[in-house]
């Protein structure tokens, strides 16, 4: 059976390998963000802003790993650089798909029917009270 510390131990050993493979890009990445916002506040305000910030980050850690497979090590201790390119690919691919999505959403109205906003604006008076 295993300990907590067992766990522990698997994670740091993990840690090292991936961290080796990958450039401390969990660090890197913040400063590459902030960079790029000009050191400004980045506003997420909707789930798809949400899903923005992540595919960044993600895609990111991919460009890491691919450049660290590229010009910094001969061999990388899980995927290949090659792998990385392709997981990058796959998360632009999303990313683009967002952007659509986001776009949809600021250009579609939003219909509200008119008999569920009087219920619900008066259910919603009862339960206030």
């Amino acid at each position: 059976m295993k300990r907590v510390s067992d766990v522990l131990t698997d994670g740091a050993e993990t840690f090292e390998l991936k961290n080796k493979d990958y450039g401390e890009s969990w660090k890197n990445i913040g400063h590459i963000l902030y960079k790029l916002a000009n050191e400004q506040p980045v506003v997420l305000e909707s789930p798809e802003d949400w899903i923005a910030a992540g595919l960044f980050t993600r895609r990111l850690d991919k460009f890491a790993r691919s450049f660290n497979g590229e010009f910094l090590t001969n061999e990388l201790n899980f995927e290949s650089a090659i792998d990385a390119d392709e997981d990058e690919s796959v998360y632009a691919a999303m990313q683009a798909v967002n952007k659509i999505d986001r776009r949809y959403r600021m250009e579609t109205p939003i219909v509200v029917d008119p008999e569920a906003e009087q219920f619900w604006m008066h259910e919603g008076a009862e339960n206030d009270e």
